[in-house]
């Protein structure tokens, strides 16, 4: 039974080394880049990291100032782009960014990409606060209703976000979660395919599910955008929704001053891609020439 036991000990161990050399050979799980809060409670990246996407064929970056991307060669001119995941967009090159895009249509512009991964509309409004230092002539928050979801204690409670709470109406800082697991997990390529793959994909399904049955009232929504509805907000901010959001979301937003660009995708076209929701270049560059048009009769 002994023998046995270290038998299938040491294959198991055999097979890690073997499943961590394909992982990294072969790039089957991307790097991931670590966090930290600044002195302002924003959750940002640390500075000037790089790693590669999975399966090798690009890699993604993080600038001086924390965030993915390539920041312009300038700030006069400034128009931001914060957001989630769909603005990092770490599964396509840096070519295919938002930033990129936009600046080709509108060459006389600059544009700064803040996002990351998670980014509820709380923290997109905070991450704008602090851009206004820059003096930008417009801040675009890309947003859907989840956004909004996950901004509220009482709906997604999510300590790893910074959310506000409607009842005592005050904002809870995100608490950044980082233990000796957890880095084992990002070190570990071949471990991390599986978690990645396998359990986590399993219990994202099992979130999406629960999602469906939160509040559908709009009063959280009006709390929270009574707290931070100010001109200084809303007057150059443009909320930039993308094309599956609630309307009762968008006409609360409109009816709070928010400026706004509705994203539309034709029937015949995917923006996505097969496996992910996240737009593919093709989406980017449709969903910027969208927006470049309309910021051309704003800044007219």
């Amino acid at each position: 039974m002994k023998k046995f036991i270290t038998t299938v000990f040491l294959f198991l161990v055999l097979g890690m080394i073997v499943g961590e050399l394909i992982a990294r050979f072969f790039v089957i799980s991307p790097d991931i880049p670590k966090r930290s809060i600044d002195q302002w409670g924003i959750q940002k990246y640390i500075p000037n990291q790089s790693g590669k996407w999975k399966g090798g064929q690009h890699k993604w970056q993080i600038n001086k100032l924390g965030w993915p991307g390539i920041l312009p060669n300038s700030t006069d001119s400034l128009i931001t782009i914060i957001g989630d995941s769909f603005v990092e967009n770490f599964m396509n090159p840096d070519s295919c960014h938002q930033n990129m895009y936009l600046k080709k249509k509108l060459p006389q512009f600059n544009f700064l990409e803040a996002s990351r991964s998670g980014v509820n509309f709380l923290e997109a409004t905070m991450i704008a606060d602090q851009l206004d230092s820059l003096k930008p002539l417009y801040q675009l928050l890309y947003v859907d209703d989840i956004d909004f979801k996950e901004s509220i204690v009482q709906i997604s409670p999510n300590t790893q976000l910074t959310q506000f709470d409607i009842s005592k109406k005050k904002i809870t800082k995100a608490k950044l979660k980082s233990s000796f697991a957890k880095n084992a997990l990002y070190t570990c390529k071949f471990i991390y395919y599986l978690y990645s793959n396998y359990w986590q994909r399993k219990n994202i399904k099992t979130k999406k599910t629960k999602k469906k049955k939160v509040l559908s009232y709009l009063e959280p929504y009006k709390i929270l955008l009574s707290f931070f509805n100010d001109s200084n907000r809303t007057n150059n901010r443009i909320l930039v929704f993308r094309p599956d959001t609630d309307h009762n979301i968008i006409e609360l937003c409109k009816n709070m001053g928010y400026k706004y660009i509705l994203l539309k995708e034709s029937k015949n076209e995917e923006w996505s891609f097969d496996y992910d929701p996240h737009w593919t270049c093709f989406g980017h560059k449709k969903a910027a020439l969208q927006i470049a048009k309309d910021l051309e009769l704003k800044l007219k």
